[in-house]
């Protein structure tokens, strides 16, 4: 189709590349993604341009950031149908990407994408962040937490921070409402072991809105009362 966007010249733009290979698995993933979604309910997006965009090349934007460039064990809590870890998986294939989901169905997707894809670096974990963070193999045991799921930074904070190691970052990605939700959530990611370093404002291509990638540098080891037992966080936010 000749209206389709190229996702190449769109990250070019941002000085980043991608392989023809990488672009032909991210462009199988979506139609992937398209046809389970059928079944499974992965997604609201059905139009190709716009899932290229608000998936693919916004998961790909913390790729510009120096905190993912360094890391090479990272985790992405409440990951759904593998956004942004399965683009992230394809395109950085030297780093090892865990990604954790609490429904099984959308685990399932990302086991069958990362068979179809050989995504050999991705490794899709069912569970709650809340007891999978209490695990001592994956406890402050990675270099970048990263979460684009659809919850409060003052929520995320806690699903994330414990997996990460000291001197480690989390990157949130976050919407138009990043400022206010800095307000409310900071005091969480500092009870927590972590403070925010930056915020950095990207502006979708094809005006399909914004995106706010915040970072946190965690520079104490995180209570082991955190997380709190499954909903807690979700009930009664720091």
């Amino acid at each position: 189709m000749s209206n389709r966007l190229d996702l190449s010249n769109l990250l070019n733009e941002i000085s980043l590349r991608i392989t023809a290979y990488q672009l032909s698995q991210v462009i199988e993933y979506i139609k992937l993604l398209f046809e389970a979604n059928q079944t499974t309910n992965l997604t609201a997006i059905t139009d190709y341009n716009e899932a290229l965009v608000k998936h693919i090349y916004d998961s790909l934007l913390i790729m510009t950031l120096p905190e993912f460039k360094t890391a090479k064990n990272i985790i992405d809590v409440g990951s759904g149908g593998g956004l942004p870890s399965i683009p992230l998986a394809i395109c950085n294939p030297e780093k090892r990407m865990v990604s954790l989901e609490a429904t099984q169905k959308k685990i399932n997707f990302q086991n069958t994408v990362a068979c179809k894809l050989q995504l050999i670096n991705l490794f899709p974990i069912w569970g709650r962040a809340e007891e999978v963070a209490k695990q001592v193999d994956r406890r402050e045991r990675y270099d970048l937490a990263i979460a684009r799921a659809v919850a409060p930074l003052n929520i995320l904070a806690e699903l994330t921070i414990p997996f990460i190691k000291l001197h480690g970052y989390a990157i949130f990605y976050k919407g138009k409402e990043a400022e206010n939700e800095i307000l409310k959530g900071e005091s969480a990611v500092n009870t927590l072991g972590a403070e925010i370093i930056g915020v950095q404002s990207f502006t979708l291509p094809c005006n399909y809105g914004s995106r706010v990638l915040i970072t946190a540098r965690k520079s104490g080891l995180t209570s082991a009362s955190y997380p709190r037992k499954p909903g807690v966080p979700k009930k009664k936010p720091l």
